[in-house]
């Protein structure tokens, strides 16, 4: 690899490498004359290691510092992953979330569209030549962990043709990176890294008659088989298998395996339209967009709107095309905000402008993702997790393309392509999911408004509860509001009716009080839906030896393990440990072990027994991904869904998963389990998460023809949350709560940042802690409010002990200053330290 000394050298380039490092490195472009767009991704030396990185500018003349600037090794192949514009913005995030840039850009690019490097071992031509020695029975060689009839590292490396990840050789049985080392000093092995390139265009199967004439081949008898091949027959191309209908795949394996029918993977291009069609799915799930195409091709006409809606129509409009601006529609539940997205963007869409639109979860959310396919048709692209990684990066290159102008996916959709961009959409903008938990921790909210801002583009922040943070900057008039007060349909919000457990208790079930068992009792008599809302998932929260009171918790987390029973297993659902349940207490042997507390696992059962005769279902984690091998309606999100639409299910029970803009017209009763639960939380947002919540599951009831109705169980009526959500009142909860944060200095009045730090050894962790407070309080003084350290709510995950540091400021850049003190600190090598900007929970 070359090297040389520059000065004021124009080959010098700037690389931003994908490793959680800081800081962006220089590098040589050896070529003559050869100019590397910016955005391009690059192989380099870093180190004694070959990464992969960015380049993200041109260096400074000058800018090896009289340093020796080593040379790129390869340019990665394909078209630049970034342009110039999206390069600006991925700064901007590594700089204010104080990430690493590489890592900012990595978190930016769909999988197959980076090249990484794996580190990776290679055996060598004397490795080669010590093995084949050793088949042939020739004189043994030694390795230095002494002789013996075979190396499985060396083995290991044969079989799969002479390299392995570093990783697959680290799993092979005995002392291996022992008996590495002593391979590499000898000779008979290199580690070094191997560069992965990108994912190749995506290829789909394409069936091929062999030859038409065969047709006599096939008996007269077997009438689909000839059917279909005739149809293969006319199409000299071959056919897209995946437009075939299931009972024609069917007779398509019967031809392959008699030789008629050959089957083709062919890479499509990104305009193809058979790049796009959607897979068949049995879930119901979300499928990939409709086909690439620059003229969309609407099946739906726009709604009326009524006054409120032509009025936030008409200022959106009238914004579009004259500059950044940002807007909170504040519209109650069922107002009508989605036909106001669908229609500015169509606006913004005549106009040559592109559109993004994120919402908290997609896979949730499959009937806002049917409506803009429905009104756009090709020119909708969904990204979303649960589509094949495939088809996941034909639908972000179309968009850089331009071959498709929307873009519709979940938070990391900030990061989508989307040419010449015009409006941007955040729906449920309050919503928690917004915020990446690991990693680069940024707000997917937070970045819309600043990606618009910097293209010139119009952000709508919608949500029937908007966040503090929204409602705060329309106060402040950085934003502006646009409100919905009345329902889409000629239906008013539903009656809420508070019940308080202390004087009204739950029944012999310790479920339902006796208001909300008639309630649910009406409803079914009346062929009506319910929801039954719970929060917590699991059959039992809690298994407890009544004989020494020891509580089953999880051996990697300091927190107690919940009763799956549908399972028969004890689930952590931080760190997803799995053990079986004890039949003795772990503690005391005694076989006097109880499953207290209440999930929707019980609920359902519970249900089921109070009404033997309800259709019921489950709506959480544990059932959406999950398939019914009964083949009931009751399971995958798909079908409960579906079931929920078609009025195949009676009572639906579930966590939060049903409140995410569902639309169902049959749902007149909501029931409220245990919402105190999450109003006591150690979070200072805990009141309003749970006004939020609260307030958007009852928007499910009453969306139809006939009034909604919503009952809360509660100990605490009075509680401001709970008395907001008795007259739909988000004023009032929120001058309340504002008055609050006023009063103890916590956003949206100041900004925070959390320094979370975690190992294995408490110890350690604990004195990091102490020198990484000590060192920020040295570096700013009193420009920042320094809470801690001190133990995370959650002491342990993952076996790791875990400490926090909280800074408060109204100055950003004396908070950045502090986040920088903080990773300056040297920490043992096992302490990991995590900066969290603006962080949204405080477990």
């Amino acid at each position: 690899m070359s090297e040389t000394t520059t000065s004021g050298d124009p080959s010098l380039l700037e690389v931003a490498v994908t490793l959680p490092v800081w800081g962006t490195y220089t590098y040589r472009d050896p070529r003559p004359a050869a100019v590397v767009p910016v955005g391009t991704q690059v192989v380099v030396p870093f180190g004694p290691r070959t990464v992969t990185g960015f380049v993200v500018g041109r260096g400074a003349p000058g800018g090896g510092g009289g340093q020796a600037v080593r040379a790129i090794e390869e340019i990665v192949a394909g078209q630049p992953p970034f342009d110039e514009e999206m390069i600006g913005f991925c700064r901007w995030v590594a700089d204010y979330y104080q990430a690493p840039l590489g890592e900012v850009l990595r978190a930016a690019l769909p999988q197959g569209e980076r090249a990484v490097a794996v580190r990776s071992v290679r055996l060598t031509d004397e490795g080669r030549r010590a093995l084949e020695g050793r088949r042939a029975g020739q004189q043994a060689w030694l390795v230095p962990s002494g002789p013996g009839d075979s190396d499985p590292i060396l083995t290991a490396l044969a079989a799969a043709g002479g390299a392995l990840p570093i990783r697959a050789i680290m799993r092979l049985p005995g002392r291996a990176s022992a008996r590495l080392s002593a391979l590499a000093e000898d000779g008979l092995v290199e580690v070094g890294d191997a560069v992965v390139d990108r994912r190749p265009p995506p290829t789909v199967p394409f069936a091929v008659a062999v030859d038409g004439q065969r047709v006599k081949d096939i008996s007269a008898r077997a009438a689909g088989q000839r059917a279909l091949f005739a149809k293969l027959g006319a199409q000299a191309e071959g056919v897209d298998t995946r437009t075939l209908t299931v009972g024609e795949r069917g007779l398509l394996r019967a031809l392959v395996k008699r030789g008629l029918v050959r089957i083709e993977r062919r890479a499509v291009a990104a305009g193809s339209s058979s790049a796009l069609a959607p897979s068949s799915s049995s879930s119901g799930s979300t499928s990939s967009s409709a086909s690439s195409s620059s003229h969309p091709s609407a099946t739906t006409r726009p709604l009326a709107a009524n006054p409120a809606q032509a009025e936030a129509i008409a200022a959106l409009g009238a914004a579009l095309g004259k500059g950044f601006a940002t807007f909170v529609l504040h519209g109650i539940t069922g107002s009508g905000k989605t036909e106001v997205y669908l229609q500015v963007i169509a606006e913004a869409r005549a106009a040559g402008r592109g559109a993004l639109v994120l919402v908290p979860e997609i896979a949730l959310t499959p009937q806002l993702a049917a409506r803009f396919r429905a009104r756009f048709g090709e020119d909708v692209a969904v990204l979303h997790s649960g589509l094949p990684a495939r088809e996941r990066l034909a639908a972000w290159r179309r968009l850089r393309e331009g071959k498709v102008g929307i873009a519709l996916g979940a938070r990391s959709a900030i990061f989508a392509p989307v040419q010449n961009l015009g409006v941007i959409v955040v729906d449920e903008e309050h919503d928690g999911s917004f915020k990446q938990d690991d990693g680069v921790r940024y707000n997917g909210r937070d970045l819309a408004v600043v990606r618009a801002q910097r293209a010139g583009a119009v952000a709508i922040l919608g949500s029937a509860t908007p966040s503090l943070e929204s409602h705060h900057n329309t106060v402040q008039g950085r934003f502006r509001r646009l409100a919905l007060p009345e329902r889409a349909t000629p239906r008013p919000l539903p009656s809420v009716e508070i019940i308080d457990l202390r004087r009204h208790p739950v029944g012999a079930d310790g479920l339902l009080s006796a208001a909300l068992a008639e309630a649910v009792a009406a409803n079914l008599a009346a062929r009506e839906q319910t929801i039954l809302f719970l929060n917590r998932r699991g059959f039992s929260t809690v298994v407890l030896c009544r004989g020494c009171g020891h509580v089953v918790q999880c051996p990697h987390c300091a927190v107690s393990l919940t009763y799956h029973q549908k399972r028969g297993r004890l689930v952590c659902h931080y760190c997803g440990n799995t053990e079986l349940m004890p039949l003795r207490c772990p503690s005391c042997e005694s076989p006097k072990l109880e499953r207290l507390g209440t999930g929707t696992e019980r609920v359902e059962t519970l249900i089921r027994q109070r009404f033997p005769d309800a259709r019921v279902a489950r709506l959480d984690r544990d059932t959406a991904d999950a398939a019914d091998s009964s083949g009931e309606t009751t399971r995958g999100l798909g079908p409960i869904l579906e079931g929920m639409q078609s009025g195949a299910i009676d009572i639906l029970v579930g966590t939060q998963m049903v409140t995410k803009g569902h639309d169902f017209a049959g749902v007149t009763l909501v029931g409220v389990l245990q919402p105190d639960q999450g109003m006591h939380l150690p979070d200072f947002r805990a009141a309003e998460r749970t006004f939020q919540l609260l307030e958007q599951v009852a928007g499910r009831a009453g969306r139809g023809d006939r009034p909604g109705r919503v009952i809360i169980q509660t100990y605490a009526p009075d509680h401001p949350a709970i008395a907001a959500v008795r007259t739909h009142d988000y004023a009032a909860f929120v001058a309340q709560e504002l008055e609050y944060r006023r009063q103890s200095d916590y956003p949206p009045f100041a900004r925070m940042v959390v320094l979370r730090l975690d190992a294995r050894d408490e110890a350690l962790v604990k004195h990091d802690a102490a020198a990484v407070a000590a060192a920020v309080r040295a570096a700013v003084g009193g420009a920042v409010r320094v809470l801690g350290p001190a133990e995370a709510p959650i002491a342990r995950v993952r076996g790791r002990a875990r400490y926090q540091i909280w800074l408060g400021s109204k100055d950003r850049a004396a908070l950045a200053t502090a986040a920088r003190a903080a990773a300056a600190v040297k920490r043992n090598a096992d302490v990991r330290l995590a900066v969290d900007v603006d962080p949204v929970s405080v477990l």
